[in-house]
């Protein structure tokens, strides 16, 4: 795949730090996204898209949350396929954020749209790579790092002028990181993009607090549900019997209110 430019593999030293020691029990630092391996047997889970393309990926029972395909990214990889046309993805630059190692979502936006970029944090970068490669995307993907956490480091990488479709899956899971992702998307928002979310509404052992998320994100966007599918039957080894996953477009209502918010978060870190 390729990988972020120069400038992009400086990160911050507030973030350098993070990696260093991580914020105190906070999953989503290194450790709580877990690792790749495990005692746990290598599967593979794949799809199909209507043009016949198939696309496999690869995890390890029992791997951490970075490296486990979860339903969202089957469910919304599948909404992709389906409305290809209707969403013009072949004439759309896409970027993921929290792709995770086994992003099927990504991969089916990497094959269809005419350019992706997938982005999570640096301990999930080198196996979201091989992910690509080995789905025979390097000429079309890039796979770069983006931390939630740090908007100075994402504001020197990225351009929400050159986005024009972000996609998320499964990513309402620590509270810690909803304000981030918040502010990530604002950052990289503008009204004419279109974001792509898809969540579970449960997970084997948790049940995420979706109320409270879409209460932060609905002072910002117009939320629309477009999709409301069984968690059961696309391939996820985490799927619910009796879940739903549901995709939602979200739509930028202000972007002077967004550059605000943004400029305000910005303002805040610099202060610690």
């Amino acid at each position: 795949a390729r990988w972020a430019g120069a400038p992009c593999l400086v990160r911050s030293r507030a973030t350098l730090a993070r990696e260093a020691h991580g914020p105190s029990g906070a999953p989503g630092a290194s450790g709580g996204m877990g690792s790749a391996l495990s005692a746990g047997q290598k599967q593979t889970a794949g799809v199909e898209l209507r043009d016949g393309w198939r696309l496999e990926v690869s995890y390890y029972v029992g791997a951490g949350l970075g490296f486990m395909p979860w339903p969202g990214t089957f469910a919304l990889g599948s909404f992709l396929d389906a409305r290809c046309d209707e969403l013009r993805l072949r004439e759309l630059s896409a970027l993921e954020l929290g792709s995770g190692a086994c992003t099927v979502s990504g991969l089916v936006a990497g094959h269809l749209c005419r350019s992706a970029a997938l982005t999570d944090r640096p301990e999930v970068i080198q196996e979201l790579g091989t992910t690509v490669r080995e789905a025979g995307l390097s000429d079309k993907v890039d796979v770069k790092v983006l931390d939630w956490t740090d908007l100075d480091f994402t504001m020197s990488c990225f351009r929400a002028s050159e986005i024009d479709l972000i996609l998320l899956t499964d990513v309402v899971y620590f509270d810690m990181l909803w304000k981030p992702l918040l502010h990530t998307l604002l950052l990289l928002s503008t009204p004419e993009t279109v974001v792509l979310w898809a969540n579970c509404d449960k997970y084997p052992s948790f049940v995420p607090d979706m109320a409270a998320f879409l209460e932060l994100l609905e002072e910002f966007f117009d939320i629309k549900v477009e999709e409301n599918m069984a968690q059961v039957g696309f391939g996820s080894p985490n799927e619910v019997l009796g879940g739903r996953v549901l995709v939602r477009r979200l739509t930028l209502k202000d972007a002077e209110q967004a550059y605000n918010e943004v400029d305000r978060a910005m303002t805040r870190d610099c202060r610690r």
